[in-house]
């Protein structure tokens, strides 16, 4: 038997779409999206500009504690998290629109915002990687 020494485009995809991520599972969307890579492809871009602006809203907003546009951006991202399977972020991304919305529980804030930013930057890593593995499939 003969092994073929090109690689099958879709195999790799296919290969991707069963990896296994740190912070985002992507079965979901991918189920939803039907495998269309151009529709899937569209979505993780714009998440991936969605945590560009959430991460420069906390760095102009939170310095001078101003809630209302911080509470803004996280509502807007909160649904994004749960599509993308980011299961860490669940529950500390509640707490802190609730800390916004309420301008309570302040004390609480640094540390979630902190949680929240080390992951988003390691989940725009996977998406990113996934989009650049979408791209050579």
């Amino acid at each position: 038997m003969r092994v073929s020494n090109k690689i099958n485009p879709n195999l790799i995809f296919n290969v991707v779409n069963q990896t296994a991520y740190s912070y985002i599972n992507l079965q979901s969307l991918k189920e939803e999206t039907f495998g269309d890579k151009e529709i899937l492809n569209t979505i993780l871009e714009l998440f991936v500009e969605g945590i560009d602006e959430y991460l420069a809203t906390i760095e102009k907003e939170l310095p001078t504690k101003n809630w209302q546009p911080l509470f803004q951006e996280t509502h807007k991202i909160k649904p994004n998290i749960a599509m993308f399977g980011i299961a860490s972020l669940v529950d500390p991304i509640l707490e802190l629109e609730t800390c916004f919305r309420k301008e309570m529980h302040l004390e609480k804030i640094d540390d979630l915002v902190e949680l929240v930013v080390q992951n988003l930057i390691h989940v725009k890593k996977e998406i990113q990687f996934e989009l650049n593995v979408m791209s050579h499939g």
